[in-house]
């Protein structure tokens, strides 16, 4: 007997953001779930899905509590006789439960950062709710986090399932050139990838360009939104080298940019556990990480990639020396982060124990 699910995900981002959910969605439908999917916008991508027979239907989730969108989201639950609801981002979840009620249906959450408080009311309207039968976590320290905002009753409702990826995704990729970049043939090209938010660390990534030797040829690319914004070109000039940074600001192709670099570093105080991250390591690069959240489970067999104290410019300045120093041993490194993948982190596992999850709630 096929599963009747909803899947309700923003994958009408950019491409590669959103690789991983459309790639679980054609597991899914593969392994004989009758999937149906909820997005916001049409693209290239969700058409494809659509042309390969897969239902997508477009909401706008503009508001946390809609009658428009809950209205919706209830008619397609009867027309499509759904038993389960995958919900992967907070306005789509308030307004599920809302179009969820006095109906049978099964209700999982997809949570993948260490963002979630008991003591924020809103929390209780979406992923702490009582009537979620599972929350989907996206690395142990996520879990562990989850599992402390609940109830001790509702502690056993959460499950570990890393958003696993697959290097052959980015075989096509064609890297920008190293001349388009800004950056000079010599330079030691380090890349990041996140929003101008005090969580990403981005402070103490400029702080550790200004510890650098003096003799190292480098420049750092900052990619997300706010990080072409007066604050970050503040930060750059406290650095006393701000000519070493490449602000790009927000990019639809990140990876395009971290396939040119020799090395990325993601100086996050906190996180779930980084997608840009996994895309680095599928693109086979060195990547440095802090102790701060999921982040260092990619790193656990410890020839991989390196990782650092959170909040410490020094601590990262010493890692980013080091690999400059040891640049002929990257290489080395980058193939096993791609191999760590493949072995550990990968997008089958993610459809197998998704299913499961499924198969436990309506088997």
């Amino acid at each position: 007997m096929a599963y009747r699910v909803l899947f309700i995900s923003d994958i009408s981002l950019s491409p590669f953001t959103t690789i991983a959910d459309r790639m679980l969605i054609r597991g899914l439908r593969a392994g004989g779930v009758e999937i149906t999917v909820v997005t916001q916008r049409p693209t290239p991508e969700t058409q494809e899905l659509e042309s390969e027979g897969i239902r997508v239907e477009y909401i706008i989730f503009d508001k946390k509590i809609s009658r428009r969108i809950i209205s919706h989201l209830r008619s397609i639950i009867e027309r499509e006789n759904t038993e389960l609801i995958h919900v992967t981002f907070g306005k789509a979840m308030t307004n599920t439960l809302m179009a969820a009620r006095g109906r049978k249906v099964r209700i999982i959450g997809y949570y993948g950062s260490l963002s979630l408080h008991w003591h924020d009311p809103s929390a209780w309207l979406a992923f702490l709710n009582h009537r979620i039968d599972r929350l989907i976590c996206a690395s142990d320290a996520v879990e562990v986090h989850v599992k402390r905002q609940l109830p001790p009753w509702r502690r056993n409702r959460t499950v570990r399932i890393y958003r696993g990826y697959n290097p052959e995704w980015f075989n096509s990729l064609l890297p920008v050139p190293r001349s388009e970049t800004g950056a000079r043939d010599d330079d030691f090209l380090i890349c990041t990838v996140g929003i101008l938010r005090k969580v990403k660390g981005i402070r103490y990534l400029t702080e550790a360009a200004g510890l650098l030797p003096k003799d190292m040829p480098f420049r750092i690319i900052l990619i997300g939104d706010g990080t072409d914004s007066p604050d970050t070109l503040r930060l750059a000039a406290e650095s006393g080298v701000p000519d070493r940074f490449i602000h790009k600001g927000h990019l639809k192709n990140p990876p395009a940019w971290m396939a040119s670099c020799d090395l990325y570093v993601q100086p996050s105080l906190s996180e779930g556990l980084g997608r840009a991250i996994t895309e680095a390591m599928c693109l086979g690069k060195p990547v440095i990480v802090t102790d701060g959240g999921g982040a260092k489970e990619l790193f656990a067999r410890g020839d991989n990639g390196f990782v650092v104290p959170r909040g410490s410019a020094a601590e990262l300045a010493k890692a980013i020396t080091w690999c400059w120093k040891n640049r002929n041993s990257l290489v080395a490194t980058g193939a096993k982060a791609r191999e760590t993948i493949l072995k550990e982190f990968n997008h089958a596992d993610t459809v197998r124990k998704t299913y499961e999850v499924y198969s436990e709630l309506l088997g």
